[in-house]
C-alpha cells in the first residue's frame, strides 16, 4: 500500500521518520547498554569500569564473576544470532547494512536486524570487546529498510534515507553531529563521497541529534581542549603518526577479515568448536581485563582520560602498549566467536593508546617538546587508524575536531589521516567488504 501523496511530501515524511528512528534507536541502545554495564559492575563489585586510579586495575571481591558474565554474553549472543539467522551469514551489522544499501534488492529481515542488535548489545554489556556501530547500524537500519517502503518511497530514496539514518545514529553515539552527513556519504562507498545525502543527511541528523540530546544532553566526547600554537615540527609528527596509523589499520583489517573469518569457517560446523573458541576468548579477555579494564566492552570512556593525560604518568609503558595489542586481538577473537559487534570503537581505542605510547616513547628518547603534546599525538592516531582502514577520512577528521571543540589541530589531522589513507589506498584495502566504488553505488548520480 503506497502512501497517498506527492513525491515531495513522501520524502519529507521519510526524513522525519528516519530522523526519529535514528534518534530513538540511539536512546534505546544507550539505555540498554548502560543498564547491562551497571549490572556487570554491581555483580563483580566494581563501582566504575572507567575510573581514574593510580594504576588502571580492577579490584574487588567478586571479580571471579567477570569471566562468567563474558561467557554468558557470548552464549546469549550466539543463541540470539542462531535464532535470527545472523550466524548463518557470518557478517557484522554495519557491513550487512552496507551490503543491503548497495545490493540489487533492498531487503533485510526484521528478525535478523533486531537479532543482530540485541545480540550485540548483550555481548557489549557483558564485557565483550567490540564497537557499538554494528548493533546500532542494525537497530536503526533494519526498521528503516522494512518501514520506509510503506511510505511509497522509491528504492533509491530508501537507500539514501537508510544511509543518512545510520550516519546520523553513529554521529550521535560519538557526540559529533556534523559528522552525520559525512558518515552517510563515506561509509557506503570506498574512495569517494555520495553527494546525494547532503541535504537529507543534514535534516535527519538534526532530528536524531535533537532526540538524543533531549534525553542525554550533548557534550564533546573528550572535552574542550586548547592546543596552543602548532609548531612546524608538529607536521613531521603528523606524518609519522599517519604512517604508523596506516600500518596499524592494515594489520587490524588483516586480523579481523582474514584471520577472524578463517576461525569462523573452521568453528561453524559444530557447537563444541564454537564453545572452545568462546571459552578461550573469555579466559583471555577476563585475564587481561584484571590488569587492563580498557579492553572491556566499547571502552570509549578511556579515550578522554588518555587524551587529557589524567593518569598517564602513573600508567607504565607496558600498559600503554598492551591495550592496543589486546584490543586488536580480542576484537578479532570476539568476532570469531560470532559476537555481532562493531569494529569502529576498538579502532578508536587502538589509535588513542598507540598515540599515547608513541608520545611516551618520544619523551623517553628526549625528542623536543615541539614533537607534539600528548593530546595532539593521541588525537592524530585516534582519527587516522579508522579514518584510513574504514575509508572514512573526512568523517574521522570532523569527529576528532568535534570531540575536542577545537579547530587548531585541523591541519595536523588532515596530514595524519591523509598519509594513513594513502597507505591503505595503495593496498586497495577496506575493513568493510560490502562498500562499493562511487560509480557502482546505487546512490551514484543518475545519468
Amino acid at each position: 500500500m503506497r502512501f497517498p501523496s506527492s513525491v515531495t511530501v513522501r520524502r519529507g515524511v521519510g526524513v522525519l521518520v528516519t530522523g526519529l528512528i535514528a534518534g530513538v534507536g540511539v536512546v534505546v541502545f544507550r539505555w540498554t547498554l548502560r543498564a547491562l554495564v551497571d549490572l556487570l559492575q554491581r555483580a563483580i563489585g566494581v563501582k566504575r569500569l572507567v575510573a581514574v586510579t593510580e594504576i588502571s586495575r580492577l579490584t574487588g571481591g567478586r571479580l571471579w564473576l567477570l569471566p562468567v558474565f563474558i561467557l554468558i554474553g557470548f552464549l546469549l549472543a550466539k543463541v540470539v544470532s542462531v535464532q535470527s539467522g545472523v550466524a548463518r551469514r557470518g557478517e557484522r551489522g554495519a557491513d550487512r547494512v552496507i551490503e543491503v544499501v548497495n545490493g540489487s534488492t533492498v531487503k533485510l529481515p526484521m528478525p535478523e536486524a533486531l537479532g543482530t542488535g540485541v545480540a550485540g548489545v548483550i555481548a557489549l554489556g557483558t564485557g565483550v570487546s567490540g564497537g557499538p556501530e554494528g548493533p546500532i547500524a542494525m537497530l536503526v537500519g533494519g526498521p528503516l529498510i522494512n518501514w520506509l517502503p510503506r511510505l511509497g518511497l522509491e528504492k533509491r530514496d530508501v537507500r539514501m534515507f537508510v544511509a543518512c539514518g545510520v550516519g546520523a545514529a553513529l554521529a550521535c553515539l560519538f557526540q559529533a553531529p556534523l559528522a552525520g552527513v559525512l558518515l552517510a556519504g563515506e561509509l557506503f562507498v570506498v574512495g569517494g563521497f555520495l553527494g546525494v545525502v547532503i541535504l537529507p543527511g543534514l535534516l535527519i541528523t538534526a532530528i536524531a541529534w535533537g532526540v538524543d540530546t533531549a534525553v542525554f544532553g550533548g557534550s564533546p566526547l573528550i572535552g574542550h581542549l586548547s592546543f596552543g600554537t602548532i609548531h612546524p615540527q608538529a607536521y613531521a609528527t603528523a606524518v609519522v603518526a599517519g604512517v604508523i596509523a596506516g600500518a596499524i589499520g592494515l594489520l587490524y583489517r588483516w586480523w579481523i577479515v582474514v584471520a577472524g573469518k578463517e576461525i569462523i569457517r573452521r568453528s561453524r560446523s559444530a557447537w563444541w568448536r564454537w564453545a572452545v573458541i568462546a571459552l578461550g576468548v573469555t579466559v583471555i579477555t577476563s585475564g587481561i581485563a584484571f590488569v587492563a579494564p580498557e579492553v572491556l566492552s566499547t571502552g570509549t570512556g578511556w579515550i578522554r582520560l588518555v587524551v587529557l593525560g589524567a593518569v598517564l604518568r602513573s600508567w607504565p609503558l607496558w600498559l600503554l602498549l598492551l591495550v592496543p595489542v589486546a584490543r586488536l586481538v580480542l576484537t578479532g577473537l570476539s568476532l570469531s566467536a560470532e559476537a555481532p559487534i562493531g569494529v569502529l570503537g576498538p579502532a578508536l581505542i587502538i589509535g588513542t593508546f598507540s598515540g599515547a605510547a608513541l608520545w611516551r616513547l618520544a619523551a623517553l628518547a628526549h625528542v623536543p617538546v615541539s614533537f607534539g603534546s600528548l593530546a595532539t599525538v593521541a588525537l592524530l592516531m585516534f582519527a587516522a587508524v579508522f579514518g584510513s582502514i574504514g575509508r572514512v577520512p573526512l568523517s574521522m577528521i570532523v569527529i576528532a575536531l568535534e570531540a575536542t571543540g577545537s579547530m587548531t589541530i585541523a591541519p595536523l589531522l588532515v596530514v595524519a589521516v591523509g598519509v594513513a589513507t594513502v597507505i591503505v589506498h595503495r593496498r586497495g584495502m577496506t575493513i568493510f567488504g560490502a562498500q562499493a566504488t562511487p560509480g557502482q553505488s546505487p546512490l551514484a548520480p543518475l545519468g
